[in-house]
């Protein structure tokens, strides 16, 4: 199939355009790897449930849904992130240009509006670090704009037999010159295990109210119970089991966000966004009552009030954006003992009160200059510094408050070259830099109280080199991005000491990070006319170049196990593979095949543990039942297989696996009216 796109003859075509960059323009033109989804394939990829379900479809990226909604997704992009074993980091994450990532680099993407997604965009390599301080990609989710006009509705109903229901609800209408969109939804889930019941309820508004601007407001409730991980005995002797733990702590998560954001454009090339969040998180987790004796210990229940503050004003011209963000962050964090006399699992003595303050200020800039008529230079360079402060307020077991600082750097510079009307290569070389969260910096390795200022932010040089190109039309359309890259880190954010539920980090020496990846679509040859298939390919290297220590299983005070040069860094598989099947649009009624595949997954630092690898095939139909209603029906996991989906990062106790579910039948009813 490759072949066959190499060798057809390439066509004019509407360019497709991107705005997930500093400057928006054609994605031939852009200096990058660039993934690219429409509406229709977010729709093909699954119900619209989990972000997993279509980040699959595009290379480079790892993403699991865990199956513990308390935890959210495990989501990578060349093995940036993949530490994580909560949240999202090493990422810059946005919804319609509004970030869904705080200052310090911790994100979540578990509030997207995926039943209104247009398009989502992932930029990787050097460029996406011009968006600010992480290591891996931007990923960017892009609404559909509300029309106006008499108020419309449309809703959609799906139920699975793993007993996962969903119902969303969306109405838009409003003037034609300011239309209005708002959609409901909410998720439930009985839980694919004991203790791993979980909701999740949205609500997502758009107002566009003068040509040029818009306002939005979303709002997510999800609590949420906390199964934890199994070890491999565990796994393999019950794959649906719980650790006993989970049950005796009822280890379980509420959360609680607000999001409102301005953006808008003016003549001349002027562009504002403006954001205001706020986010209530409490966090029960199953922490033995003995290791809480200690006067140090923080507890075993989190409870976190985030308010995050921000506006982004940039101007682009016809080679330039040159811009200015500001971005703040104010917690308070609190920890409480998880029990009260002999009672398990319940908000006892406060253990823990800190102020803590993140601030970001950055400078950038982007442009463009045409060398000859077939090469094009680009350049851009982000300048700032990052902040961050923390008042102790419980001073019984000393102070754990301080400073930090952490300056700005990031430049980029690429080529863009073209080899035939909708045929270009490019090259890139930049520096990115992944802060360390205000959580990585709440403990010292050595144990003694306060911020650990000592720790560094993990920087990387990169260069990438591809490939891209287009061609056909209609139902023959089809599309290729072929890309390499390199990244070398120093100063590798890792895990240093772990000691009753406390966990410290460390800067380790340097890593390696090489890999292809390929993305592709188009039909099938002829003969098969009516049928399109669509690849996403990632095969790549990492691995530590210099050793370091690490925690064992606690209580341990020092580092002392050795990672040896050469071991392969965890949570993300070396080789994944999708491939789609489907048949054309516009049909009465479409079908589609998609084979997932991965290889094993390493789950600790000095690969002692992995996940084995696996490959899974699914299935969906959608019968057009009228002009205004479709009925779809899903089998995921069609051969029943026994898998692991993810993996928890170097889990302190050994309990580092999350199964995947089983076969799984689903119904989906969607209506228009």
């Amino acid at each position: 199939m490759i072949a066959t796109l190499l060798l057809a003859p390439a066509v004019a075509l509407p360019p497709v355009q991107i705005s997930g960059g500093l400057r928006a323009g054609p994605l031939l033109e852009t200096p990058a790897a660039v993934a690219l989804l429409d509406a229709q394939a977010l729709a093909q990829s699954g119900p619209g449930v989990h972000l997993s379900e279509s980040l699959g479809r595009m290379p480079g990226v790892w993403a699991a849904d865990r199956g513990n909604a308390a935890q959210d997704l495990q989501l990578s992009v060349r093995g940036f992130g993949a530490r994580a074993s909560f949240g999202v980091r090493g990422l810059r994450l946005f919804v319609d240009g509004l970030p869904a990532t705080a200052p310090d680099g911790s994100g979540s993407v578990s509030h997207f509006p995926l039943d209104a997604a247009a398009r989502l965009e992932l930029l990787r390599g050097p460029f996406s670090a011009l968006h600010g301080v992480h290591s891996g990609g931007v990923l960017s989710l892009h609404t559909r704009a509300p029309q106006g006009g008499p108020t419309r509705w449309q809703g959609d109903v799906w139920a699975a037999s793993d007993e996962q229901q969903q119902v969303r609800l969306q109405a838009e209408g409003g003037a034609t010159s300011a239309p209005w969109r708002l959609g409901l939804a909410h998720w439930r889930s009985a839980g694919q295990r004991p203790q791993s019941q979980a909701e999740r309820s949205l609500l997502d508004a758009r107002w566009d109210f003068v040509p040029g601007w818009s306002a939005r407001l979303n709002l997510q409730s999800q609590p949420a119970e906390d199964a934890l991980g199994l070890s491999r005995a565990q796994w393999l002797s019950d794959p649906e089991g719980v650790t006993p733990a989970a049950l005796a702590f009822n280890s379980r998560k509420t959360l609680q966000q607000q999001q409102l954001g301005l953006s808008g454009s003016w003549g001349g090339g002027w562009q504002l966004r403006s954001w205001l969040l706020g986010r209530q998180v409490w966090q029960w987790q199953a922490l033995p009552v003995a290791s809480q004796l200690p006067p140090s210990h923080p507890g075993g229940v989190i409870a976190l009030e985030r308010q995050q503050l921000g506006a982004d004003l940039r101007h682009e011209g016809p080679v330039w954006t040159l811009g200015l963000q500001l971005d703040t962050q104010r917690e308070q964090r609190r920890g409480y003992e998880n029990f009260i006399g002999p009672s398990l699992g319940v908000t006892g003595a406060l253990r823990r009160d800190e102020r803590n303050q993140a601030l970001a200020a950055e400078v950038y800039v982007q442009g463009e200059h045409r060398l000859s008529p077939d090469l094009v230079l680009h350049t851009g360079l982000r300048l700032g510094q990052q902040r961050l402060r923390s008042q102790d307020r419980f001073l019984r077991n000393g102070d754990d408050g301080g400073r930090a600082r952490s300056p700005v750097a990031l430049p980029a510079l690429g080529l863009v070259g073209s080899l035939a009307p909708q045929t270009r290569w490019f090259a890139s070389l930049g520096q990115a830099r992944e802060t360390p969260t205000l959580a990585e910096r709440a403990y010292r390795p050595d144990g003694s109280a306060g911020l650990n200022t000592a720790l560094r932010a993990q920087r990387s040089r990169q260069a990438e080199a591809g490939l891209r190109q287009r061609g056909g039309s209609g139902e023959r359309a089809w599309a290729l991005e072929a890309a390499v890259f390199v990244a070398r880190t120093s100063d590798e954010i890792v895990s240093a000491r772990n000691s009753a539920g406390r966990s410290a980090f460390a800067n380790a020496g340097s890593t390696r990070r090489q890999g292809l990846e390929l993305q592709a679509q188009g039909p099938l040859p002829q003969g098969l006319e009516g049928l399109r298939w669509a690849l996403a390919l990632s095969t790549w290297s990492a691995r530590v170049s210099e050793a370091y220590t690490v925690c064992g299983a606690p209580p341990c005070g020092t580092a002392s196990l050795i990672v040896p040069a050469g071991a392969r860094l965890p949570g993300a598989p070396a080789r994944t593979l999708r491939l789609d099947l489907s048949t054309a649009d516009g049909a009465p009624w479409q079908a589609g095949l998609t084979l997932s595949a991965r290889s094993r997954l390493w789950a600790d630092e000095r690969n002692t543990e992995a996940a084995p690898g696996v490959a899974l095939l699914s299935a969906w139909w959608r019968w057009q039942l009228a002009a205004d209603s479709s009925l779809s029906l899903r089998a995921d996991n069609l051969a029943d297989r026994r898998h692991i989906a993810s993996v928890i990062v170097n889990e302190s106790n050994g309990r580092f696996y999350e199964p995947g579910p089983g076969r799984r039948l689903s119904l989906q009813l969607q209506q228009r009216w």
